[in-house]
């Protein structure tokens, strides 16, 4: 016995029709050149801007450096990063670059409290030579503690490779810090004093030389 099987239709797929108004457009070229202009513009907001020497000071400006003549000595600074091997231990602190020059005949010692810095009220000095070398040890030992039960041949040749790393950073900073004492007549002295990181999350900031402030900000 046969029967007559109808076709069904099935009632979600029922008169089903294309409405082109809901679909969602892509966005157009123009409306995407507006967005990316637009992030660009916030990700530039976002970005620390360098420090920048405020002018009217008793100083000059050249290059965003400060150029400061007291007595026999020119001194040329500006806080900035750090560049070498060793950056990863001199971004712990905030960094000053400053060159003195000796424009007199006859030696000059430079005063190791010329330099002290005001950030928000608060007067940091530089920090020690020893201090900033013994970052760089003080963070091998974090690293690698003395655990011999979890120490295999590969681990042992990682630190081995770390260890002389750390000794580069270690001569490199050595080099990089910038020596007080005697400059002969014509001569120069260049590197890097550190302060204490706090100090650069300041928008402005003091830096004395030699009893002459120098300003600078961000911009």
């Amino acid at each position: 016995m046969t029967k007559n099987w109808k076709r069904k239709t099935i009632p979600a797929m029922k008169n089903l029709k294309t409405n082109r108004s809901n679909l969602t457009p892509f966005p157009s070229r123009r409306g995407g050149f507006l967005l990316l202009i637009g992030s660009l513009l916030w990700l530039g907001g976002c970005l620390i801007k360098p420090y920048s020497p405020v002018p009217g000071g008793q100083y000059g400006i050249e290059n965003r450096f400060a150029i400061v003549q007291a007595d026999s000595l020119q001194v040329i600074l500006r806080p900035q990063s750090y560049s070498g091997d060793a950056q990863d231990t001199a971004s712990s602190f905030m960094p000053v670059f400053l060159r003195v020059k000796n424009t007199s005949g006859r030696p000059v010692t430079v005063d190791p409290a010329s330099f002290s810095l005001t950030a928000n009220g608060k007067q940091y000095d530089y920090v020690p030579l020893e201090l900033v070398l013994g970052s760089i040890k003080t963070s091998y030992q974090l690293t690698y503690y003395d655990d011999p039960l979890a120490l295999n041949s590969s681990d042992i040749r990682t630190r081995e490779q770390n260890l002389e790393r750390a000794r580069e950073q270690y001569y490199e900073l050595l080099n990089s810090y910038f020596s007080f004492g005697r400059i002969l007549p014509g001569g120069y002295k260049e590197g890097y004093l550190f302060y204490n990181y706090r100090a650069g999350d300041a928008r402005s900031l003091i830096l004395d030389v030699m009893g002459i402030p120098v300003s600078f900000e961000r911009r």
